[in-house]
């Protein structure tokens, strides 16, 4: 069985998106059961196929202005903001290959990122209305994905470090009346990005696989060769 945890670093949405593609490729090849990809994205916002572009309260040429991307993606959910300091995980995966339905997965994206919080000693939770993980009523991990060709795509974003000024901009994941957090502000102390991603693959590792997987550095350009 052959599995991989790679850090990419600080990379742009396309770029994250094209190293996917990559990916996909060599799991539905068989070349791997499973590539995790882990980063950061520099400040984009995000919307799902299916999602609703009023939830953007800023004008398009206020946020370019602002240095701010703004793409479509065809993963599930709503509008999400993505910066510096907030880690991204996207395990490719052969869904078909592990047995796991869309719901059963994404279920265990959500206690993965638990069971990791539980480690820095924060309590977080399931909502039974919203996918994702929430601390109190301030969400701190959004999960969107794709299943094409049998392969999952896209994933999580878990919020540590991130100033979460980007989500001013937006009506977060499309739900009114709630905020978001971070693990550093819920902690009141600094958290490396890395740690809590070489934390949270080993237990995706065991969830999926019963085995945990070490993340290995890797450059862009050529993420796995």
């Amino acid at each position: 069985m052959k599995l991989a945890a790679f850090d990419l670093g600080l990379v742009s949405w396309r770029d994250g998106f094209e190293a996917q593609k990559v990916a996909q490729s060599q799991v539905l090849q068989g070349e791997f059961e499973g590539i995790f990809l882990c980063l950061e994205h520099s400040p984009t916002i995000t919307l799902g196929q299916n999602g609703d572009w009023g939830l953007l309260v800023a004008s398009h040429s206020e946020l370019s202005n602002s240095g701010v991307q703004v793409e479509s993606s065809d993963r599930g959910g709503e509008i999400t903001a993505h910066e510096p300091g907030q880690l991204v995980i996207y395990p490719i995966l052969a869904l078909s290959r592990l047995k796991l339905g869309a719901k059963s997965y994404v279920h265990i994206l959500e206690e993965s990122v638990i069971l990791t919080l539980a480690e820095f000693g924060l309590k977080a939770h399931r909502d039974t209305d919203y996918p994702g993980v929430w601390v109190g009523d301030h969400k701190i991990c959004a999960i969107g994905i794709r299943v094409s060709n049998r392969i999952s795509m896209h994933g999580l974003a878990l919020n540590i470090s991130n100033t979460l000024n980007l989500f001013q901009y937006i009506v977060p994941c499309g739900i009114k009346g709630r905020g978001v957090t971070s693990l550093c502000l819920q902690l009141g102390q600094d958290v490396s990005v890395m740690v809590v991603a070489e934390k949270l693959v080993a237990h995706l590792g065991r969830l999926i696989f019963g085995t945990a997987i070490i993340v290995e550095k890797r450059i862009i350009e050529k993420p796995y060769h």
